[in-house]
């Protein structure tokens, strides 16, 4: 009598991968929502019904998951904060609604974001770098049309861009985790702070 010996998850006859990325990316944003930031690989390589190997084969290790997840998140964000641009018109309200769209995202995925803005010790500056790269970049286009249309130096929209990122993240993992204002609030005071330099030089 024979007996069917099974393959391990994701290892088909021959050996060749065949579960998609996305479907591993998937699999790591619930098992984050549901467990939390900490999960490790093989938590995900679980979730996914795959071994460890075709996670890394797939996706990349820690660091390539996190940079795969935070261009998924940092797409939210950037969505979030358009439908919120197109609902209002005053600028200084243009800029609370953008925060609010942006704290909104991060309450909706608060172990994912946690997740991509964690680290380990592994990790180097440039990796902490890209969930603020692929906010800011769109931001910075932003606040360079913005000055241009009211004939401001479009130079600083870059370094404006990551300041307000970083500003961003920070308050952000602050508020998830020790603050008590509502997201109202918050954004309230963040576009009071901002709108100040925002607005462009006063007249003299």
């Amino acid at each position: 009598m024979s007996v069917r010996v099974g393959r391990r998850p994701g290892r088909p006859v021959g050996g060749l991968h065949v579960v998609d990325r996305e479907l591993v990316l998937d699999a790591a944003e619930r098992v984050i929502r549901r467990d939390g930031s900490g999960v490790s690989l093989e938590a995900i390589a679980l979730e996914a019904g795959v071994t460890k190997p075709v996670v890394y084969a797939r996706v990349g290790g820690r660091a390539e998951m996190a940079n795969a997840l935070a261009h998924r998140l940092s797409d939210r964000m950037v969505a979030s904060g358009g439908e919120a641009l197109s609902a209002v018109r005053d600028e200084q309200a243009m800029v609370a609604a953008l925060i609010k769209a942006n704290l909104i995202t991060v309450a909706e995925h608060r172990e994912l974001f946690l997740y991509v803005t964690g680290g380990t010790a592994d990790d180097s500056p440039l990796q902490k770098l890209y969930l603020a790269e692929q906010s800011a970049t769109p931001l910075a286009h932003q606040i360079a049309a913005w000055r241009a249309q009211q004939g401001y130096d479009t130079a600083v929209a870059v370094p404006w861009a990551y300041a307000v990122i970083g500003m961003l993240q920070m308050t952000s993992l602050w508020w998830l985790t020790a603050a008590d204002q509502t997201v109202d609030e918050l954004a309230e005071q963040l576009s009071e702070l901002l709108w100040s330099g925002l607005a462009g030089p006063r007249d003299q």
